[in-house]
């Protein structure tokens, strides 16, 4: 599995459960994060990086009952945005300036020859020449073409990847055309969900932050990109100054926006593990994304985040986009600032059963994606059988 994220990030994205699922199923996994190089130190060294060097030093790590083996490639050069390492000559070749080469520790760890190779990052389509597989796929995790790393080279990589794997895989409908215009040959929705023991067997005490809060909580985890809404949050802060509004995740476009508001609480990056227990103890989870100033991606959003909150018992309060209608789940949906006040004030004076939320979330357990997973791929692999037969 060749993933943007490295294992111990505190965003624990689809091929994180993936990876957990394929384990629970039996098989052995190698879990490949994007690289780091030296260069990254000159941007801070963060607790993040920090990890992800640890990770390089020590040669991987074990986990999972020793059946998954992580590990972050270090090497001289790595993909960037930037002059020369935005180059298609970079995004082909970085591997081969890794020490020790990422490919020969790869194959020396048992994965030379593999039953399923997996890639949803951009810049490690090179496994499908470095390694012998029976089927390959790829998940195209989010819109790529509003991401800052998404390069004409990434780009011509991307289309070449899609068009070569067995598989092109996305969690959300509205990713299909994405996918079809990629040139895949076949694809499928295979849909987002929640750790549901993680967050609704798993209960916690109460953060400490929450102490010296009042309530009821409003919580958001996720990024705050410029897309989040940060003025129906500021107007909703202002409307309810009895809420407390906690938002946990990248904060620095947070903490320019919500300067003086002091019921908006910043709480940065919490671990994995920690997340359950600011879920748990808030009345509220919310959702607010501006469509309008990122339509195509806010559009394809299927997020983790709403299976959480659930999970959890929250009633949720988001910003209405289609591919959440078809959900067609407990949420409150909104399209303007007074919207999501009014819908604020309705989900905390009524929030709503919390086992219905909960039955909901369970129906999107990480655990179920796995068999559709491997059915479609056992479907793709009779029909290869069949056209070998008929000539």
């Amino acid at each position: 599995m060749a993933s943007p994220n490295y294992w111990d990030s505190p965003f624990q994205v689809g091929s994180h459960h993936l990876a957990r699922g394929f384990v629970r199923a039996g098989w052995e996994v190698a879990y490949l994060a994007d690289p780091i190089s030296p260069w990254h130190i000159f941007n801070g060294l963060n607790s993040d990086l920090r990890k992800r060097f640890a990770s390089f030093w020590s040669g991987g790590g074990a986990t999972c009952e020793n059946r998954l083996w992580a590990y972050v490639p270090g090497s001289f050069i790595t993909p960037h945005n930037k002059p020369f390492l935005r180059t298609e000559y970079v995004a082909r070749h970085w591997h081969n300036w890794t020490v020790p080469n990422v490919v020969s520790l790869v194959r020396g760890k048992g994965f030379g020859h593999v039953d399923l190779l997996y890639i949803d990052s951009l810049c490690q389509s090179f496994w499908l020449d470095a390694l012998e597989y029976k089927q390959a796929v790829y998940r195209v995790a989010d819109y790529n073409p509003h991401l800052e790393k998404y390069t004409p080279a990434a780009q011509r990589l991307e289309r070449e990847m899609a068009r070569r794997v067995d598989l092109v895989i996305y969690p959300s409908q509205n990713l299909q055309s994405y996918a079809e215009e990629l040139g895949a040959r076949r694809s499928f929705c295979l849909p987002n969900g929640v750790d549901f023991e993680h967050f609704a067997s798993n209960p916690l005490p109460s953060p400490p932050e929450y102490q010296r809060l009042r309530r009821p909580i409003a919580v958001y985890v996720g990024v705050m990109p410029f897309w989040f809404h940060f003025e129906w949050v500021r107007q909703a802060a202002r409307a309810l100054p009895e809420v407390a509004f906690v938002l946990i995740g990248p904060d620095d476009l947070a903490r320019q926006e919500f300067k003086g508001q002091e019921n908006i609480h910043l709480l940065g990056l919490k671990d994995y593990a920690a997340l359950p227990a600011y879920l748990q103890h808030a009345q509220v989870g919310l959702m607010p994304f501006a469509f309008e100033k990122n339509p195509a991606g806010v559009g394809v959003l299927n997020p983790q985040k709403f299976y959480a909150y659930l999970a959890c018992g929250l009633p949720v309060v988001s910003a209405d986009w289609q591919e959440i209608r078809r959900l067609g789940g407990p949420a409150r949906l909104c399209t303007t600032a007074e919207q999501f006040i009014d819908a604020l004030r309705g989900a905390l004076a009524e929030p709503g059963d919390p086992n219905v939320y909960r039955r909901y979330a369970a129906g999107f357990d990480w655990k179920l994606r796995i068999p559709m997973l491997l059915y479609a791929l056992s479907d793709i692999q009779m029909q290869q059988e069949v056209m070998k037969q008929t000539g």
